[in-house]
């Protein structure tokens, strides 16, 4: 039994801190100073943001039904929202909420008017 065991030794642990190379842990700060652009180089960066396209999505409303009254949907159905004509639409861009509008109709298309903008 005197076979099995063995003495501890903690200086000769292998352990992942004990084999960190090349690192001053002394200084406060391992990193370079960030790059500066010119205005040049910055008004090329905003007009490849600008560039990025966004997904709009207007809410009329929401509901909450059954699977069964869902199955029975057929042409003519009519599902009714949470709500009211005179409430104001919900506006996202890329599943944020970022305005309210209202419904306009432009000959034979939909639109919406900005009504107030959130602030955030």
């Amino acid at each position: 039994m005197n076979k099995l065991k063995k003495k501890h030794n903690p200086e000769k642990v292998d352990h992942p801190i004990n084999n960190v190379n090349n690192v001053d842990i002394t200084k406060k700060n391992n990193f370079e100073k960030p790059m500066s652009f010119s205005s040049n180089e910055k008004k090329d960066k905003k007009e490849i943001i600008f560039d990025i396209p966004v997904d709009i999505t207007i809410e009329l409303g929401k509901s909450r039904i059954k699977i069964k009254e869902l199955l029975n949907f057929s042409k003519g159905s009519m599902l009714f929202l949470n709500q009211k004509k005179e409430d104001p639409l919900k506006i996202f861009a890329n599943g944020l909420l970022v305005a309210f509008g209202e419904i306009v109709v432009s000959q034979n298309t939909y639109g919406v008017r900005i009504i107030s903008i959130k602030n955030s």
